[in-house]
């Protein structure tokens, strides 16, 4: 398995306990490939309900690679935010990983394929 960037839909569910997340995740640990964008660190964190949970979390990302956003994330988030938002609704914050991805050209790992399928360049993996 090559590196790629794991969306909040797979974190989410390891989170809650479901096996395949925790199986998908164990694999890529192994492997030394975790790694997330910046936007998917902060949605986790916005979902926490006490500092329990915040620790939790930050113990959690602490074995993750975080790709930042750059200058160039940004401006390409904001074209495809203005091209898929109305004949897709596709979220800003998605179009940012979006951009991430497709600059770095590593694939998105997510359950959430629809809201990453109407990027064409960009390599989208279901992972369980």
């Amino acid at each position: 398995m090559a590196e790629m960037v794991v969306d909040s839909s797979v974190v989410i569910d390891y989170l809650r306990g479901h096996t395949d997340a925790a199986e998908f995740l164990e694999t890529a640990r192994r492997a030394g490939e975790l790694a997330t964008h910046v936007v998917v660190v902060a949605e986790v964190f916005a979902g926490a309900r006490d500092r329990h949970e915040l620790e939790t979390i930050d113990r959690f990302f602490g074995e993750f690679r975080i790709h930042p956003i750059d200058t160039s994330d940004s401006v390409l988030s904001i074209d495809l935010f203005k091209r898929y938002r109305l004949s897709h609704g596709v979220g800003w914050l998605d179009c940012l990983i979006a951009a991430t991805g497709l600059r770095t050209r590593l694939p998105i790992a997510t359950l959430n394929e629809k809201h990453f399928a109407v990027f064409e360049e960009l390599h989208v993996v279901r992972p369980y």
